[in-house]
């Protein structure tokens, strides 16, 4: 591997986070062989991340003056990437100390073209109830201690990929990157992988009414592209299913969070916020 070419491309797309990227950069900037490595935020914000970019010279800054969602922040910040391996987190998350080693380690020791780590909730203990309801409904399944092997769902916001998946030759594969869609994409060729030594924690605070608008966008954006090539007899099946999502769901999160034997008093209390959450998701 030549000098001029980095085995890790770290990838963040942030829209109006700030305060939260700060910590997350500061968090990746602390970890050694900073030649191994470049830092990619791809940014389409109104609030003073430009100003809080001049901190971090050594990140390439991506910037648009057009609003842009997450799928194609991501997009941008990929097709920028020169990096062998290329991870995906949230300026929401803070890396663990040695994260970047780890991350590279499981792609040496793994042929798996994508792999997921775990995800902790910052000050967990500290926290009001809802908080930690949103962290056990979007990444409770994800809570060290990780089932570590092949998997059928990873977090979004601690991936990191092979750079053959993500490129055909030097042209990116997906300039508008949705991680599901993606990800089901590259598991025809090869399974995905979790590893528990690839871990972040997130210190993402986001009001409650607005998390349950979003998992309705959530489930709205999903359906519509799932689909796509659907014929109208499936459609209408899927749709008059829908009410057993929210059941489903629950049960499916809870056979994964149980064995953790960490925080289930949290889930069995937060039950009812769970079921409204994936309500909300099942509606859109």
């Amino acid at each position: 591997m030549t000098a001029s070419v980095p085995a890790l491309s770290i990838v963040i797309a942030s829209s109006n986070a700030a305060r939260s990227l700060d910590r997350c950069l500061r968090a990746i900037m602390q970890e050694p062989d900073a030649q191994l490595r470049e830092v990619i935020v791809s940014d389409s914000s109104t609030d003073d991340t430009a100003a809080l970019m001049r901190a971090f010279p050594s990140a390439q800054f991506l910037h648009t003056e057009a609003p842009r969602n997450l799928a194609q922040l991501r997009g941008s910040g990929i097709a920028a990437a020169r990096g062998q391996v290329i991870a995906l987190i949230d300026p929401y998350a803070i890396v663990a100390p040695g994260w970047q080693a780890a991350v590279l380690r499981a792609h040496d020791a793994n042929d798996a073209p994508v792999i997921g780590g775990a995800v902790e909730l910052d000050r967990v203990n500290e926290r009001a109830w809802w908080p930690v309801a949103l962290f056990i409904n979007e990444y409770g399944m994800f809570m060290p201690p990780v089932q570590q092997g092949a998997a059928d769902i990873l977090p979004g916001c601690n991936l990191s990929y092979k750079r053959e998946a993500l490129f055909d030759g030097e042209r990116p594969r997906y300039p508008v990157f949705w991680k599901t869609f993606v990800n089901w994409d590259v598991e025809r060729g090869a399974a995905m992988w979790l590893s528990g030594d690839v871990v972040v924690t997130l210190h993402k605070s986001i009001p409650f009414a607005h998390f349950l608008v979003s998992r309705f966008h959530h489930g709205r954006s999903f359906a519509a592209m799932r689909s796509l090539e659907w014929s109208a007899v499936a459609r209408m099946t899927r749709a008059m299913a829908s009410p057993l999502l929210p059941a489903v769901l629950y049960s499916r999160w809870a056979r994964v969070y149980w064995p953790k034997r960490r925080r289930r008093l949290q889930l069995v209390l937060t039950t009812p916020i769970q079921l409204l959450l994936f309500t909300s998701w099942a509606m859109g």
